[in-house]
């Protein structure tokens, strides 16, 4: 039985972090106009940090789990380099594909910076992460 319900926690958890994923690349190609507008000027870049923090934290939490609750180093690495990757294609694609939005190196900037953000946090945080959470 616990190997179902570790087997669940895993599904669970891939669909959450390919859904969140599928819905934050939607939203980037949403027009500018239909954006709500804030009073904040660099509002932009914190939801950039933000979705980006989130992002890569999901992901992480779905390697830690179906892994056995080991964290490798080289995940690290590895999530760096696709969500700096993932962050580039986006604002190439907004350039390309979109009216009213531009490429932003600062927004690349933001995406590279709330990834680290979410490296620092998990590396901290997940010793917390009890098996017997996802039991």
């Amino acid at each position: 039985m616990p190997l179902i319900k570790s087997l669940l926690a895993v599904k669970t958890l891939l669909f959450i972090a390919l859904l969140y994923s599928i819905v934050i690349t939607s939203l980037f190609f949403l027009s500018s106009q239909d954006l709500p507008k804030t009073q904040i000027s660099e509002a932009d870049k914190l939801v950039h940090i933000v979705i980006h923090f989130i992002l890569v934290n999901l992901w992480l939490l779905y390697f830690f789990v179906k892994n056995k609750f080991q964290f490798k180093k080289n995940w690290i690495l590895i999530v760096v380099l696709s969500v700096l990757f993932y962050g580039i294609i986006i604002e190439i694609f907004q350039e390309l594909f979109t009216d009213s939005r531009s490429a932003d190196i600062l927004d690349v900037a933001a995406n590279l910076t709330g990834a680290i953000l979410g490296i620092f946090f998990f590396k901290n945080l997940k010793h917390k992460l009890k098996p017997k959470y996802f039991n």
